[in-house]
């Protein structure tokens, strides 16, 4: 899981993610994990939600792709070819990524047998990985290419009830619960941060005084992204609780809190750090109008607050949700990981803003030019 972290930091270096670097930890955690837990049918199976946090982690930014296809288009690229491109990088990372969860799983005792059962487990751990960078790379370079990006707003699923539904249907299949759990939070976050400037402006008014107004709209106008961040914290905080609650003793257990750590430091660093680097034309902005440092600073302390502070706290919430719909004995509580899963948080957290206010200190000017 070490490797997996190298892995993953080094392909967000300068918070700007690199094709192949995240999709391939990604590979290497869920196939250490598939490994650890087996192929059996189990009616939550733990892998399942880290996966899908994997996949969001792992997805490219909106931002990183617009400008690259930007380019393409200039060069006169075709779709077909960006397609191509796309799905050659995304097999290489879930080869590489794969590759590296077989000889992790190998080194952990996680594959038994021999011959051909161990081949064929080999064989399916390295589909497994493939599969899982193409999805996490493939819907996002189609999306962007073929389609024009919509406006920050509510997620998709808010005029439906599609939460509403996933946790009703939740005491049928205990997996609807992750799924309707996370985009119920993730919709009150957004709303939350979309309909609040009021509340957000007047908490910030003393420590920014004449920006609070426009940082609080900043806030607002951003809300999905924030509102993204925040589901991503907390998902991973849940999968933490949720793994260290119902599981105890077994190598599959150690796993998961191991792979725990790293999702939850995935998402309150890297990921936090690219949501902020989206929103650097806004802190450039203010910069420029005459924002000073000490006023930057505190805006960008503010996003990690609400990322760091709302993903443990609604992450605690969603785990003891998950626990209790999960059909499992649960374990005793462990204080001792708990306080690392928080201080893993927000030193991750701290971090990434430390990392987005040092480029935030740079030359306003040539800085804008970039957007």
């Amino acid at each position: 899981m070490i490797a997996a972290m190298v892995l993953w930091v080094g392909g967000i270096a300068r918070v700007r993610p690199v094709r192949l670097g995240v999709p391939a930890a990604g590979a290497l955690i869920v196939t250490t994990l598939l490994a650890a837990h087996g192929w059996a049918w189990e009616p939550a199976p733990p892998w399942v939600p880290a996966t899908v946090l994997v996949v969001l982690l792992a997805a490219p930014s909106e931002r990183s792709l617009r400008g690259e296809h930007d380019l393409l288009r200039a060069r006169g690229a075709t779709g077909g070819q960006v397609l191509g491109l796309a799905a050659a990088e995304a097999a290489v990372a879930g080869v590489a990524g794969g590759l590296a969860g077989v000889v992790v799983s190998l080194a952990g005792g996680f594959l038994p047998g021999s011959g051909l059962t161990l081949v064929r487990e080999i064989v399916l751990l390295l589909l497994a990985g493939v599969l899982v960078a193409a999805v996490a790379v493939l819907p996002s370079v189609v999306r962007e290419w073929y389609f024009v990006p919509a406006d920050d707003g509510p997620p998709w699923w808010s005029p439906y009830g599609l939460d509403i539904i996933l946790l009703a249907l939740a005491f049928f299949w205990p997996l609807l619960g992750w799924a309707g759990g996370t985009m119920l939070l993730w919709r009150l976050v957004e709303l939350g941060l979309r309909k609040g400037k009021r509340a957000i402006g007047g908490v910030i008014r003393p420590l920014v005084s004449g920006l609070a107004g426009v940082l609080a709209l900043s806030i607002s106008w951003r809300s999905a992204l924030l509102a993204r961040s925040v589901a991503l914290v907390a998902l991973a905080v849940a999968f933490a609780i949720s793994s260290a609650l119902t599981r105890d003793g077994c190598v599959a257990a150690n796993v998961d809190r191991v792979v725990s750590l790293v999702l939850a430091a995935a998402a309150a660093g890297p990921s936090f750090g690219l949501a902020l680097n989206e929103r650097r034309r806004d802190l450039l902005i203010v910069s420029t109008l005459g924002g000073k440092r000490r006023q930057v600073a505190t805006f960008i302390a503010g996003d990690a607050l609400i990322v760091g502070g709302g993903g443990l706290i609604a992450g605690h919430l969603l785990g003891v949700l998950f626990v209790l719909l999960t059909p499992a004995e649960w374990a005793a509580f462990p204080h001792g990981y708990f306080a690392l899963l928080g201080a893993v948080v927000i030193v991750s957290c701290v971090a990434a803003s430390a990392r987005i206010a040092q480029l935030a200190a740079r030359d306003e000017v040539s800085d804008l030019r970039d957007y």
